[in-house]
């Protein structure tokens, strides 16, 4: 396929740019001819309504109940006097109206001199059955408005003026100008500024031919000079060079200035590519570096489900998901010895490689510790220490820790200021751990951690998660909350099993969450305690 020459092109675009301009300026010259008009119109309205209200006598319209509350003579009388001002003020109409239940009424009315000569002029109390929607809307909220529409009487602009009366009852004081003259006059308009802009759209493109001529020259020797370098990949050749110096040289409108940007930017193009190659260099190592670190983070936590398969008693699962590449969400569980579990959920402050380090060294300690005895509060107590001791990045980590007494059901636990999880009963109810309150670990050396218990029983589990499943942050900035955790852990319950619980709350938070990027660390771990009842495998 052959392609155009650059004299075509820059004349196609001179093309395009010169009709787009003409039509712009006609719009706007349409816009603002159309605004002055409407805005002198709205003006006569506004001030024809208020004229309306001194014609038409006191009182009036509080005596009106229905169809036989003015005598046709009043309303005659009164018509005659609004006529006189609509025609002599060039309006097609001024009128009252008042709503009776869904009904809107006429209560007053001018009438065009052909309506009076055939007797066709509207009665007191007609109802208007076409009445616009906005017409509805001022006698609801007692705004004044202006509208565009057309009915049998023809097509009008008018304003609705609500006015409140001293018994509380409203009328509503319009008045409608004919919008005919109106579509003659911006046609007229339309028609001049087409002119216009074919007879500038001429002159453009005779001057624009001259110019593209005189300048189409050098840009295709740059042009072709800037494919060349593409095809050596972007290694100058020193004739090319030579040329567009001279062209630099004999130049001196923007051509020539655009050669002389060309022969600098070949430069710094040289540089540049050779900083890019380091970069991506670098940056490779650096990706290769954190997605090892995020196997070693994730090698850390146990991952193997079933984790006790010879266990009738006992089922775990647990799920950790980054937001970058690394996180300081953690999660941990082990036997302490056959009758009890060890399990801890934890939530770093900050994100990436320090929470990552932090993350591995808390849950390391909080191993040594729980192996070493001791009730969850002086576990929690001794690894507080110890993360207390030379932090010098000040960094804290959020922590609930239990242990599960497998022969009885009991939980003792100990909390650092972290989300209290939910129990799901057998019976399929949710309810939410009203725990004992405490500080976040790392902050203070020597912190006094209390130690709590309750009970599970037989078919029930227990879901430990972090902030970023009741913080995740859906569309319009809402939060997943802690309400809709009980909702998704309600619906997750159709069968007994700890990686149910854990994946449908997880898919329940991706479909709240939808396309917006994960915001925040998300770990869940699930501890469902069987006791001693026959464990029933999903269908």
């Amino acid at each position: 396929m052959r392609r155009f020459g650059l004299k075509p092109q820059l004349l196609l675009l001179l093309f395009v740019l010169n009709l787009v301009s003409a039509t712009v300026y006609t719009a706007v010259l349409y816009g603002t001819d159309r605004n002055e008009i409407l805005t002198g119109i709205d003006g006569k309205l506004q001030t024809a309504t208020n004229a309306v209200r001194e014609i038409i006598p006191d009182g009036y319209h509080r005596r009106i109940r229905d169809a036989n509350s003015v005598t046709p003579a009043e309303y005659k009388q009164i018509q005659q006097h609004l006529s006189r001002f609509g025609n002599a003020s060039g309006l097609m109409y001024v009128y009252t109206y008042m709503k009776f239940g869904d009904d809107i009424r006429t209560v007053a009315t001018s009438a065009t001199d052909d309506e009076i000569a055939r007797g066709t002029q509207t009665k007191f109390f007609t109802l208007y059955d076409t009445a616009p929607d906005k017409l509805y809307r001022s006698f609801a909220d007692g705004r004044i408005r202006f509208d565009e529409y057309s009915d049998s009487f023809g097509r009008f602009r008018s304003i609705y003026m609500p006015v409140k009366s001293p018994d509380g009852r409203v009328h509503v004081i319009g008045a409608d100008i004919d919008l005919t003259w109106l579509d003659e006059r911006l046609h007229k308009a339309l028609v001049k500024s087409i002119a216009i802009g074919i007879a500038l759209f001429a002159l453009s493109m005779a001057v624009g031919w001259f110019l593209v001529s005189r300048i189409v020259e050098p840009l295709v020797r740059l042009t072709t000079f800037t494919r060349n370098m593409e095809t050596r990949s972007f290694q100058p050749d020193e004739d090319e060079m030579d040329a567009m110096r001279r062209i630099s040289r004999d130049r001196g409108d923007e051509v020539g200035s655009l050669a002389e940007a060309m022969a600098g930017m070949i430069a710094r193009l040289q540089r540049y590519l050779i900083e890019v190659e380091e970069a991506t260099a670098a940056r490779e190592r650096v990706e290769g570096e954190l997605s090892a670190a995020r196997d070693i983070q994730i090698g850390m936590l146990p991952r193997k489900f079933p984790p006790f398969p010879d266990r009738h008693d006992l089922d775990v699962f647990a799920l950790l998901e980054p937001a970058k590449q690394v996180g300081g969400d953690l999660y941990d569980y082990f036997l302490i010895d056959r009758n009890r579990l060890f399990f801890v959920v934890g939530d770093v402050s900050g994100k990436g490689v320090p929470a990552a380090l932090f993350m591995a060294m808390t849950t390391t300690l909080f191993k040594a510790h729980a192996m070493s005895g001791g009730s969850t509060g002086r576990i929690m107590e001794r690894v507080n220490a110890e993360l207390s001791r030379d932090n010098a990045a000040e960094m804290f980590v959020t922590i609930f820790a239990g242990i599960l007494d497998l022969r009885s059901g009991e939980v003792e636990y100990s909390d650092g200021g972290h989300e209290a999880p939910f129990i799901v009963r057998a019976d399929g109810s949710v309810e939410r751990l009203a725990k004992h309150q405490g500080m976040a670990l790392g902050v203070f050396e020597d912190v006094p951690f209390r130690t709590g218990h309750f009970d599970l029983r037989e078919g029930d589990a227990l879901v430990l998660f972090t902030d970023g499943v009741s913080e995740a942050t859906g569309a319009n900035d809402e939060l997943f909350t802690t309400a809709r955790i009980a909702d998704a852990l309600a619906s997750a319950r159709a069968e007994f099993s700890a990686r149910l619980i854990s994946e449908g709350l997880a898919q329940s938070v991706r479909g709240f969450v939808g396309a917006v990027p994960q915001s925040d660390d998300i770990a869940i771990l699930t501890v469902c305690y069987e006791g001693t009842r026959e464990t029933v495998s999903p269908a």
